[in-house]
């Protein structure tokens, strides 16, 4: 077997936001004194004040649709306390920003296969489309989830091909699993890989 992989095309970077100014003074820590067990310790000076939980993230966020909510922006966070923080200590989100979202496509096949008998190609390289793809040395017709090697046919074919040939049997199955490709031996003779 002669197993070559599909280089994966590279993605553009994904372009992220970046604050300039430093926040000087930080929030006050939520509460969930409510929320944590009553056999809970806490280390001396940490023990929280208040049990307010905010409904909306901090100001800074970008919703999916790439713009934040006036909401975020001009209410400042209420921790429950009268200490609140001013809107010149948030971070300004410039609105001006070119962001494009990050598409990602797989390609038409993952891996192409080329077979090989004595450093010469026998056949066409076979393209695997499907998440799996099993090569054997059967005769029964390819298909997108098969290569069948025995219908391969060489006039240069010697008889130490032909004794090799009967060792590949039910062959190897590969799989194609999160941008990973994963072989299983099927055969009763060990496959060897190799992989650039």
């Amino acid at each position: 077997y002669h197993y070559q992989r599909v280089e994966t095309p590279v993605l553009p970077p994904v372009l992220v936001p970046r604050h300039t100014e430093i926040l000087t003074e930080l929030p006050p820590l939520d509460d969930y004194t409510h929320s944590i067990p009553e056999n809970t310790n806490f280390p001396a000076g940490i023990e929280p004040q208040s049990n307010y939980i905010p409904e909306t993230p901090p100001p800074g966020y970008i919703s999916e649709d790439g713009e934040t909510s006036d909401q975020q922006m001009n209410q400042s966070m209420d921790t429950g306390s009268p200490a609140e923080l001013s809107p010149s200590t948030l971070s300004p989100v410039n609105h001006s920003l070119d962001l494009q979202p990050v598409t990602y496509s797989e390609p038409a096949f993952w891996c192409s296969i080329a077979y090989y008998e004595l450093n010469q190609r026998v056949g066409e390289t076979f393209h695997a489309s499907q998440p799996s793809l099993t090569v054997d040395g059967f005769t029964d017709p390819s298909n997108s989830e098969r290569f069948c090697l025995g219908l391969l046919s060489n006039v240069n074919r010697n008889a130490t091909v032909e004794m090799t040939r009967r060792h590949i049997g039910r062959g190897v199955r590969l799989y194609y699993i999160g941008g990973e490709v994963f072989a299983e031996c099927l055969s009763d003779s060990a496959i060897f890989v190799q992989s650039p």
